[in-house]
């Protein structure tokens, strides 16, 4: 069954600049579309009604849902949908969908470049040299070192498959078992403290969801070893921070690589800052590029228009 035709598109997010950019890029493709663009949730409020289809990210005010009477479906901007799925607020009837196939790459670059700054000491390098000081430094290479990728979905895969390519030992943990061929070894869940045991950085790229919330504890950070150095680019809350600042005060692990927060942005007076071992981004280890995340919205309206099966669908249930 084909979709209406001349859909009603709203269009949110929460950088003003961002909502033009997307606007434009749409309207450039396609000269028939409706496009509702809104910077402000007053102007959400004026057209949310209206709405056949939601392209918005995660900051969407979630309490507006209930008034889209018309909306039949959402494509998030963001790879993580925990947001729109915790509401509890998407009607029963309305489809989401969130961008699969562009985050990996961007978020692979991250997570190689970051353990190359821990393994040259770049930090230390920066500092020495801000300072003027000459100072021979203690470096590593690549070479026997294991890296694991906990969550192997199209993200946490791709980025394993890059690692592996530099010839670093990759081993993965996922709650179904994925097969991947550049994967040394694949755990369940079940084997998770054997996992951490074996890996010399460990990358957090699970979806925030109500079993993985707290995955990493104080029971976690002591199954690692001291030398590891853990990488969330996922979303704060899968590590309890206090048995995270614990077990960085106490050495149990060497250091962090951390992008994604409990709290964002990130107090000035929150501990985390001041750990010389820890290494703070503010969200940016899988950008939203308004080109990318632009086609793909347009392919899935396409398949949409002539009722085939969307790219990205979500089960609202597994929270994934």
């Amino acid at each position: 069954m084909k979709a209406k035709s001349n859909p009603n598109i709203l269009v949110y997010y929460h950088k003003e600049k961002y909502v033009d950019w997307y606007k434009e890029l749409l309207e450039r493709a396609r000269k028939d579309l409706t496009i509702l663009a809104c910077k402000e949730k007053n102007q959400i409020e004026k057209n949310i009604e209206k709405a056949d289809i939601l392209f918005s990210g995660h900051r969407f005010p979630m309490e507006l849902l209930p008034r889209a009477k018309n909306l039949k479906w959402i494509q998030s901007m963001s790879a993580g949908v925990e947001n729109f799925i915790r509401s509890k607020l998407i009607p029963s009837n309305v489809i989401l969908t969130k961008p699969k196939g562009i985050f990996g790459s961007l978020m692979a670059e991250y997570v190689i470049g970051y353990i190359l700054a821990i393994l040259k000491n770049m930090k230390k390098t920066f500092e020495n040299q801000a300072n003027k000081l000459w100072e021979p430094l203690e470096v590593d290479g690549l070479q026997h070192k294991t890296v694991g990728i906990m969550g192997l979905g199209s993200v946490g895969a791709h980025i394993a498959y890059r690692l592996h390519l530099l010839g670093l030992e990759v081993i993965g943990l996922d709650e179904q078992e994925r097969n991947l061929p550049y994967l040394a070894k694949e755990y369940p869940v079940e084997g998770m403290d054997n996992f951490l045991g074996k890996s010399d950085f460990v990358v957090l790229t699970v979806p925030l969801t109500e079993s993985t919330e707290g995955i990493i504890g104080e029971k976690q950070f002591m199954s690692m070893k001291e030398s590891a150095h853990l990488i969330n680019i996922s979303r704060g809350p899968l590590v309890q921070e206090k048995a995270l600042i614990k077990s960085l005060q106490k050495g149990m692990i060497a250091g962090a690589v951390l992008d994604v927060f409990n709290e964002e942005p990130l107090p000035k007076d929150h501990p985390l800052w001041n750990f010389k071992n820890v290494i703070i981004t503010p969200h940016i280890s899988g950008p939203s590029l308004p080109e990318d995340l632009a086609k793909i919205f347009l392919e899935n309206l396409k398949r949409w228009e002539e009722g085939k099966k969307l790219e990205g669908m979500v089960d609202i249930h597994k929270g994934y």
